[in-house]
C-alpha cells in the first residue's frame, strides 16, 4: 500500500479497510501531533487531539470528498477539534505555559550555544502560544507546518489574503514578543 496515494487510501478506508487507515495514520501521526504541540505545547493535549483527529477521520470516512489534497482535508479535522476544546474549556491560551517537558531554567550565565538554542526554542514557543488563535493557527500552518497560503486558506476557511495578512501580523506580534530577548542576547539595536 506504500505506492498508493492519500486520496486512494482513503478511498479504501471509505471501505473500511483497516490496513489502510493504519497506513494514513503512519504517514501523518508525527505531522498532527506537531500541529497540536505547536499550537500547545503540552503533550498530552498534542496526543490527545492526534487521537481524536484520526478518530474523527475514521467517524467521517463515508463523507469523504477528494475534492483536494487529503492533507488539507485532515487538517481541516484537527483544526476543528483545536478550536472546539477551546472553546470548550472556556480558557484563553494567550497565557499557556510550557509544559515541564520544554521548559529550562532561565540562566543568565549561560552562553553555551545548544542551551541557548533551546532557550531560544523555548522563547519562541512561549511567543507563539500567546498569539490569539486565529493568528497563531495561520502561522503555524504557514511558517511551522510549511504549508502554502492557498492550502492554509482551505483549513482555515478564508480567503488567501487573509491568511497573509494573519501571518504578517503573527509576524509582528512575535517580534513584540521577544524584542526583550533580542536586546538581551544581541544588546539593543536602536542606538
Amino acid at each position: 500500500m506504500g505506492s498508493c496515494t492519500d486520496e486512494e487510501l482513503m478511498g479504501l478506508v471509505q471501505k473500511q479497510d483497516v490496513s489502510a487507515f493504519e497506513e494514513l495514520f503512519q504517514r501523518y501521526e508525527g505531522r498532527i501531533f506537531s500541529f497540536f504541540w505547536r499550537l500547545s505545547p503540552n503533550r498530552q493535549e498534542a496526543e490527545d487531539g492526534t487521537q481524536e483527529t484520526f478518530l474523527r477521520l475514521w467517524k467521517a470516512r463515508a463523507r469523504y470528498e477528494p475534492e483536494g489534497k487529503f492533507s488539507t482535508y485532515l487538517f481541516q479535522i484537527a483544526k476543528n477539534h483545536f478550536l472546539h476544546e477551546r472553546q470548550k474549556r472556556g480558557r484563553r491560551m494567550d497565557s499557556q505555559q510550557v509544559s515541564d517537558e520544554t521548559a529550562e531554567p532561565a540562566s543568565a550565565e549561560r552562553v553555551d550555544g545548544p542551551m541557548l538554542a533551546g532557550e531560544v526554542r523555548v522563547a519562541v514557543t512561549e511567543a507563539v502560544g500567546r498569539l490569539p488563535e486565529s493568528l497563531r493557527l495561520a502561522y503555524v500552518l504557514t511558517e511551522q507546518e510549511g504549508m502554502s497560503y492557498k492550502q492554509t486558506a482551505e483549513i482555515l476557511e478564508c480567503p488567501v489574503g487573509t491568511v497573509s495578512s494573519r501571518k504578517v501580523e503573527a509576524v509582528r506580534k512575535l517580534r513584540e514578543l521577544l524584542e526583550p530577548l533580542r536586546d538581551e542576547l544581541w544588546g539593543d539595536g536602536r542606538q
